[in-house]
C-alpha cells in the first residue's frame, strides 16, 4: 500500500515539474521592440489625387449613333493628345438623321420646281395671286426644313472649338454605339492645371491654404514637383471628405496631362513633444489601426505576452507616424514583425 503511495505521488511530482517546462518550452515569435517616446516631429500628410485642368471644354456627342474617327485616331481617342481649333475629333454616323436631310432636300427641290412653275404661270395671267402665294409659302417652308435638317448633320461631326489637349476619362472603340450627351473627351485649353484630392473630415483640420506640397506621379516617365495647397472646402461630402485642391507650381517642367494620378505630401507644422511609431509598426483590423504592446514577462529573459492596442494617427513623415491616443509614454511597442502576431501571443526580442 505504501508502495502504491508512493508511486502516485512521484508521479504528481513528476506532471508538476513538466508543466513549467511545457509552458516554457512553447514557441515564441521573434519581433523587435522599442520604448515609445516623444521628440521633435515635422509631420507629413498623405493624399491622393489627380491632375485636374484649370479649364477644359467637354467634346459631347449631341446625337446617338455610331461613333468614327478620323485616321489620326484610328484606335480611338488618346490622352495627351494636341489638338488645334477646327479640328475633326469624331463623327457620329446616324442614318436617320442623314435620310431625315435627304428626304427634306428632295422636298425642297419639289417644292422649288412646283414654285417656278406657277410663277411663270402666275406672270402669264395663269394662276391667280392667291395659288401663287401658297406655291411661294410652301417653297420658303420646304427651304426651311432642309436647313434645319443640314444643322442637324452638322451636330453629326465634333470639332475642337479650341486648341488644347485631349483628356479620355472613358474611351469609346471606333464602332461603339454611343448615346446622346456622353463626353468623348473633355479639352483642356490655356490655363496652369491643378491637383484634385480630398482628406478625411478627422484631418481637415491639419490643411490650410498655403502649405507646401510635393508632389510625385509614378506613370510613365515618372514626375515629381512641388506646389501649395490653394483650397480646402468646408463642406464635408456624403464620403467623409472634403475637396482639396493643391497648385502646380509655375516654374514646374514636363508636367502629365490632366487625369493623371498624383501623391501628394502636405509639409504640416513642426511641433515637439510628439509620440511617433515606425509606420512598420502600425497593424489594420476590423476594428481600426493598432500596435502591439510588450503586456508582460513571460518566464525565461526576453520571453513576453503582447497586446493589441487600438491607436489614432495623425501625421507621417521619414518613415514614422504621429500617435495621436491609445499609447502612453514608455510604452514597448513592437517594430517589427508584428504581422504575425496576434492579442495575448508570446514573442522574443529578435537578435537579428
Amino acid at each position: 500500500m505504501n508502495a502504491v503511495r508512493y508511486s502516485l505521488l512521484a508521479a504528481t511530482l513528476l506532471l508538476a515539474a513538466c508543466g513549467p517546462r511545457r509552458e516554457f518550452e512553447s514557441p515564441s515569435i521573434p519581433v523587435r521592440t522599442e520604448v515609445a517616446k516623444r521628440s521633435d516631429f515635422a509631420p507629413q500628410l498623405q493624399l491622393l489625387g489627380v491632375i485636374r485642368a484649370a479649364q477644359s471644354i467637354p467634346l459631347t456627342a449631341r446625337q446617338r449613333g455610331v461613333v468614327a474617327y478620323p485616321s489620326r485616331f484610328a484606335s480611338g481617342l488618346r490622352t495627351g493628345e494636341r489638338v488645334t481649333s477646327g479640328e475633326t475629333i469624331a463623327e457620329i454616323r446616324n442614318e436617320q438623321v442623314l435620310f431625315a436631310q435627304t428626304q427634306a432636300r428632295l422636298q425642297l427641290d419639289a417644292a422649288q420646281a412646283d414654285f417656278e412653275r406657277v410663277k411663270r404661270s402666275h406672270d402669264a395671267g395663269l394662276v391667280s395671286a392667291a395659288e401663287f402665294s401658297a406655291s411661294q409659302l410652301r417653297a420658303s417652308l420646304a427651304r426651311e426644313t432642309y436647313a434645319a435638317a443640314t444643322r442637324e448633320v452638322a451636330t453629326l461631326k465634333i470639332t475642337a472649338p479650341a486648341s488644347g489637349t485631349l483628356v479620355v476619362a472613358k474611351p469609346y472603340a471606333p464602332g461603339t454605339l454611343v448615346e446622346g450627351a456622353s463626353v468623348l473627351a473633355d479639352l483642356v485649353t490655356n490655363g496652369a492645371p491643378v491637383v484634385e484630392s480630398s482628406v478625411a473630415a478627422s484631418e481637415r483640420a491639419l490643411l490650410r491654404p498655403g502649405q507646401i506640397v510635393k508632389l510625385a506621379s509614378r506613370a510613365t516617365p515618372p514626375w515629381s514637383g512641388t506646389g501649395r495647397i490653394a483650397e480646402v472646402a468646408s463642406v464635408i461630402d456624403a464620403a467623409g471628405t472634403s475637396r482639396v485642391v493643391a497648385s502646380i507650381d509655375p516654374a514646374a517642367r514636363n508636367v502629365p496631362p490632366p487625369g493623371t494620378g498624383v501623391e501628394l505630401d502636405v509639409e504640416l507644422e513642426h511641433r515637439s513633444d510628439v509620440l511617433t511609431v515606425p509606420e512598420d509598426a502600425l497593424v489594420a483590423g476590423p476594428d481600426g489601426t493598432a500596435v502591439f504592446v510588450a503586456a508582460g514577462g513571460e518566464g525565461r529573459a526576453g520571453r513576453f505576452r503582447v497586446k493589441r492596442v487600438r491607436v489614432g494617427t495623425g501625421g507621417r513623415a521619414n518613415g514614422r507616424i504621429e500617435i495621436t491616443g491609445g499609447l502612453r509614454d514608455s510604452d514597448r511597442i513592437v517594430i517589427s514583425g508584428a504581422d504575425a502576431l496576434s492579442d495575448d501571443a508570446i514573442a522574443s526580442e529578435s537578435t537579428q
